[in-house]
């Protein structure tokens, strides 16, 4: 999201007073150009709450994540915690701390940041060069791959093709307050497999195509 769209989407929460909650995940993987602030970052009156986790750049298991708010809300959420498990692991909390202290996280980071640059590069190359109908732009981060589909196609119905293929993807239409606005689209993961089943899975995608035009 550019960043007068993060600052129209702040003045849009503050007027509705809706308030917005930013799910930045996957927000340290930048593979060029700088990160643009969060918005919580521009949020100056505790209209968002923003979610991270280390789950997904570190492994599943951690299952650490943070919350920021401001106001009630924040005791709310501390509440609800509370009443749901508790708390989360002393140990696995203790055991990050001293992780992220020492500068393994940024070791460990900057490592993801190479592989998954690469496997992304397969997938744009392979994308481009395999099914050259479909549009897609490489993205600065992330895990995912947004592609645009040649006029006339329907991402449901290339998901079932190509699942009958032995690759899944997911189509446009989960993400879309109008799911029918999202049969253009499909997202594709790239961080999964390594360059070579990046390259195998765009063959068996493009024979889904040839199954569909057949």
């Amino acid at each position: 999201m550019s960043a007068p769209r993060r600052h129209r989407l702040i003045e849009i929460s503050r007027a509705r007073q809706v308030p917005v909650l930013e799910d930045d995940f996957v927000g340290d993987l930048r593979y060029e150009g700088h990160g643009l602030p969060a918005l919580k970052a521009l949020d100056a009156r505790g209209d968002v709450i923003y979610a991270g986790t280390f789950s997904k750049l570190l492994m599943p298991g951690v299952r650490v994540g943070y919350l920021v708010a401001d106001g009630p809300v924040l005791d709310r959420l501390a509440r609800l915690k509370h009443a749901t498990d508790l708390s989360t692991s002393s140990l696995m909390q203790r055991t990050l701390d001293r992780y992220v202290t020492v500068g393994r996280y940024q070791t460990h980071l900057r490592r993801s940041i190479r592989t998954y640059r690469s496997r992304r590069d397969a997938l744009i190359d392979a994308l481009r060069t395999t099914i050259p109908s479909v549009a897609v732009v490489a993205p600065r981060g992330g895990l995912f791959a947004w592609v645009t589909l040649p006029d006339g196609a329907r991402a449901t119905a290339l998901r079932e093709a190509a699942l009958r293929r032995g690759v899944d993807l997911a189509p446009g239409t989960a993400f879309f307050a109008k799911p029918a606005e999202g049969e253009r689209y499909v997202r594709m993961n790239f961080a999964v497999h390594d360059e070579a089943r990046i390259g195998e899975g765009v063959q068996r995608l493009a024979a889904a195509f040839a199954d569909l035009n057949a």
